[in-house]
């Protein structure tokens, strides 16, 4: 039985060695089993000293007792006459030890041992791969495809396995088995079973380490990422900074033609990156962020809400394909933005002014045709520019000349010479 033993402890000190395990732990776990298989042999009151030599294996087990007057608990004490009897030197109080041979616990509680150890050293294993994983939130591990599903990816990282969720997976890709792959470490959580490692590749963090690793600007700090946005697979906007004016942030981030940038994106299954520079400045920070379109205006139209005036053919691009780039661009800048046409601004503008300016005050109309006009309830020059000829015709009881002298009168002068522009070309 001692030989038994022995040899489980030999085996233990090979496993700890495989597990990553301390030696130490998995002796003093030993130690702990033993001491409760000794209440399952001889009581649950029963006291125990359990001692192993690491080295030789041999393993020394005592009861120990009280020495009391009268005893009261068999199991945890002993008469002060029944322990002279073995050494007359005891007294009172003193604690009486009584040798016991591992065998006399038995096979089945040999056994336990042996199932509380391997318990202790898998307890032991895993607390020390959460607390590995733990440290690695946030950075970028490597590993193997084992199972796909439609909601989650099984990958083999050596020691554990972990799980990338349907939110950390990119649909624009495609994941075969036994491919290698990577990701970053989302999260770690506590199971019953073992430490549960969530990866993704759908995080922003993801693209911020991918940066880290092959841009050696941002690995010695001297370009900072400031904030970064993403729709997986499709664009992403990366926003940068630094305190040297002797880096360019952007160049240094894309690199001779395109060469650090591409690589990244590589590893992304194509997803475009915009890499901006980084303003405190609220309305510079938009214009940037809506590359590439190119912003003639930026106004503030509330609180977190912007105007971006950007030119009639980069409209598309500032909105960009289902609306991703100003999405995005709002996300980054963390305010909401509003794109329109600069010729939509400026006929909004024109409106406005012309709403503004009362019929009342125009020059140039006779007073009995301003009258009518009021009376019709044209108030100002806008009501009259946007109504229909007929109905003006109608109203005021005016024949076409007099309704296009009208009108000549109250458009706006560079309006009037558009339309004479466009009458000679055609």
């Amino acid at each position: 039985m001692a030989n038994e033993v022995k040899m489980i402890i030999e085996n233990m000190k090979a496993v700890a060695r495989a597990r990553g395990v301390k030696f130490d732990y998995v002796m003093q776990s030993l130690e702990e089993a033993i001491t409760s298989g000794m209440k399952r042999k001889f009581g649950k009151n029963t006291q125990s000293e359990v001692s192993v030599n690491k080295s030789t294996g041999d393993i020394r087990i005592f009861i120990t007792k009280r020495v009391v007057e009268n005893v009261t608990d068999p199991e945890a004490e002993i008469s002060l006459k029944e322990a002279q009897q073995k050494n007359p030197d005891h007294k009172v109080d003193d604690i009486f030890r009584t040798p016991v041979d591992i065998g006399d616990l038995g096979r089945t509680a040999i056994e336990m041992v042996k199932q509380t150890l391997t318990q202790k050293v898998s307890e032991a294993e895993r607390n020390r791969i959460l607390a590995e994983y733990e440290k690695k939130v946030g950075e970028i591990v490597k590993g193997i495809v084992k199972v796909v599903s439609r909601n989650e990816i099984l990958v083999d990282l050596g020691p554990v396995e972990a799980v990338i969720p349907g939110y950390g997976m990119m649909r624009s890709e495609h994941y075969r088995l036994d491919s290698p792959i990577r990701a970053v470490v989302h999260r770690v959580d506590r199971a019953q079973w073992g430490p549960k490692i969530i990866l993704s590749r759908t995080d922003p963090k993801f693209l911020e380490r991918l940066l880290f690793y092959e841009i050696p600007e941002i690995k010695d700090s001297m370009i900072q990422v400031v904030r970064i946005v993403r729709e997986p697979g499709v664009r992403a906007k990366l926003a940068v900074q630094t305190i040297d004016p002797k880096i360019d942030p952007i160049g240094a981030c894309v690199g001779y033609r395109g060469s650090r940038i591409q690589s990244v994106v590589k590893e992304l299954a194509g997803e475009r990156i915009d890499v901006i520079q980084w303003s405190k400045e609220p309305t510079i920070q938009v214009s940037r962020s809506l590359s590439p379109a190119k912003v003639k205006q930026v106004i503030t139209i509330g609180e977190n809400r912007v105007l971006a005036i950007v030119p009639d053919d980069d409209y598309s691009k500032a909105i960009g394909k289902n609306g991703v780039n100003v999405d995005l661009a709002s996300r980054l800048c963390e305010v909401d933005i509003e794109i329109k046409k600069v010729s939509e601004y400026e006929k909004e503008l024109k409106e406005k002014e012309l709403a503004g300016m009362k019929i009342e005050d125009v020059a140039g109309l006779p007073p009995k045709l301003k009258k009518a006009l009021i009376e019709k309830g044209y108030s100002n020059i806008l009501a009259v520019v946007n109504a229909p000829v007929d109905e003006l015709k109608f109203l005021l009881a005016l024949d076409d000349d007099a309704v296009q002298k009208l009108l000549d009168t109250l458009r706006p002068k560079d309006e009037k010479e558009s339309e004479d522009v466009s009458q000679e070309g055609s």
